[in-house]
């Protein structure tokens, strides 16, 4: 697996700073990413997978582990949600919610811990989701 160079939220939901269903996260690495390195038999196309406790971080194995910075829950689940590969990057919707989220109101850095090396998310503090 290249190197990771950046991760980064993309709020699509209906309020910024709280988790919901069609909010995404992306995986950027450094070179062309194997789909089958991540999820054994993938090719890269629309796959169904749960993130389990994504808005406090959770182990994305073998993505590795992403830290939001922030207090955005505790039980959740997004069922159903969907990953794609593409070039050099990795992309999550998120699917159907299962249990709370929260809002987090204040601004901070992702800091992704993956197996290859560990970095901050590009550009300036804001709200994740």
């Amino acid at each position: 697996m290249p190197a990771a160079t950046d991760v980064q939220t993309q709020n699509s939901g209906s309020k910024a700073g709280k988790a919901e269903s069609g909010d995404s996260i992306t995986f950027t690495f450094a070179g062309a990413v194997d789909p089958a390195s991540v999820l054994a038999g993938w090719n890269g196309g629309a796959t169904l997978l749960t993130v389990r406790n994504a808005s406090t971080g959770a182990m994305l194995f073998p993505l590795g582990f992403v830290n939001l910075g922030g207090d955005y829950s505790h039980t959740a689940d997004f069922r159903f949600s969907v990953m794609t590969a593409s070039g050099n990057t990795v992309k999550i919707v998120f699917g159907t919610l299962s249990g709370l989220v929260k809002e987090n109101p204040t601004g901070a850095a992702m800091v992704w811990s993956p197996p290859t090396n560990t970095i901050t998310e590009s550009g300036p503090l804001d709200k994740e989701f």
